[in-house]
């Protein structure tokens, strides 16, 4: 099967968070299932191919543009863009996208919001090509009430909305189905990320399970893109509340470390300006982004990972965090709350509530049991559940489907 993704940005543009990881670990993986089958038909036609532009925030990468570079076993095409900003306008791009198009059997387009990924969709309808996409979140309600009565909002109403009812959708979990309502479900399909999970991940060794015992420090991590949609205004007042509380009835050290980057540089400001009003600058420590190795032994030594987003349709990093063993603390709004709630692998909060985010953390805080219950158990469950062979073939099940259905664009 030859396939063809779509996407706005492709590794390593790492700025855009777990949306990039998860697409080129997606590619790889599907890569490396094709790769290992036995081909009856012309090897060449079969492959995993990649479209994407030099985005890299407000920079470019430094790639050669417009031709073939090979990347961990994907081809890659990256395009320049004649916009600098998150419509990532990139003409050629679409160009080559209008002259190639019909030579795939699967067009797998990534987000939504952006030009490359709006003309995409319109190109393959128009040349009457099956597309499939993945909206990534971008169609919550969350996103749709931020950016009501605005161009795009507009756009959706009168457009976007047809474009996606001549597509086949793909959702990552199943709390995004309701803010897609108007598609067929026989045009949708719930599949979830693909990750990069270390095999075999050694647990924390008890040496540093003693040492927390003897500092009596509970570490918290935050790891993700530093937004405003990730709810942290509302985790840092809720540490500052049980700080005041643990002051009076505890001895307990609460520390949080906040791991990502931020592509605005005044709401990270105004991020630590909030955490200086608070007094907890001795509580709260800025980490930056991490990759590798390094990402999965900060989350393997944390006690608690915290994610209280208001919107949130998959969240990579639950699951990178949950292969370490360390708990989760979510939001009702992360994709990923039902699987932690069903498999009993942390705790879910109400959304864009403090009270709830303080008297879950208090929980979560204080049950030693449940805690070291999911840090022996939870690896061996992620590893069961998202294995990246199963859930490549999955995908290219779905891709088959797809090309084999009468259903017109």
């Amino acid at each position: 099967m030859n396939i063809l993704h779509i996407t706005p940005s492709y590794k390593p543009a790492y700025i855009y968070g777990g949306t990039t990881v998860s697409i080129s670990r997606l590619c790889e993986a599907q890569a490396h299932f094709i790769n290992s089958q036995t081909i009856k038909n012309n090897k060449s036609a079969n492959k995993v191919t990649v479209y994407t532009t030099t985005a890299n925030g407000n920079e470019e990468l430094d790639v050669e543009s417009n031709k073939p570079i090979l990347v961990d076993g994907v081809e890659v095409w990256y395009f320049e863009r004649q916009t600098k900003d998150h419509t990532h306008f990139s003409m050629a791009l679409l160009k080559k996208l209008f002259q190639t198009a019909q030579n795939f059997d699967a067009i797998h387009v990534h987000s939504w919001w952006n030009t490359v990924v709006i003309f995409s969709v319109l190109i393959c309808i128009l040349k009457g090509v099956k597309v499939i996409v993945a909206p990534r979140g971008m169609l919550g309600e969350y996103t749709l009430q931020s950016q009501k009565k605005s161009p795009k909002s507009i756009f959706h109403k009168f457009l976007g909305k047809k474009l996606l009812k001549k597509s086949y959708l793909h959702l990552t979990a199943q709390i995004e189905r309701e803010e897609v309502d108007y598609i067929k479900d026989n045009r949708v399909f719930v599949l979830p990320n693909l990750l990069s999970i270390p095999i075999n991940q050694n647990k924390i060794e008890k040496t540093n399970t003693q040492d927390k015992e003897d500092t009596n420090t509970f570490k918290l991590v935050f790891m993700s893109r530093i937004h405003h949609k990730k709810g942290l205004e509302i985790l840092i007042e809720a540490i500052s509340q049980l700080k005041k509380q643990n002051n009076k009835n505890s001895k307990i050290n609460l520390q949080l470390d906040l791991i990502g980057k931020s592509e605005s540089i005044e709401y990270q400001n105004s991020l630590q300006k909030l955490i200086i009003q608070n007094n907890l600058e001795n509580k709260v420590k800025w980490i930056g982004w991490l990759e590798g190795n390094q990402k999965f032994e900060h989350l393997e030594k944390s006690d608690l990972f915290v994610l209280p987003s208001f919107n949130e349709n998959f969240a990579n990093v639950v699951i990178e965090c949950l292969s370490t063993g360390t708990p989760v603390l979510v939001s009702d709004k992360v994709g990923l709350a039902d699987y932690v709630k069903e498999k009993e692998l942390g705790w879910v909060c109400k959304t864009n509530s403090i009270d709830s985010l303080l008297q879950t953390l208090e929980i979560a805080v204080n049950d030693k049991i449940k805690r070291e219950k999911i840090r022996q158990t939870a690896p061996q469950i992620i590893q069961n559940d998202f294995s990246s062979q199963k859930l490549a073939q999955k995908y290219i099940e779905m891709y088959q489907k797809i090309k084999d259905t009468n259903q017109t664009m």
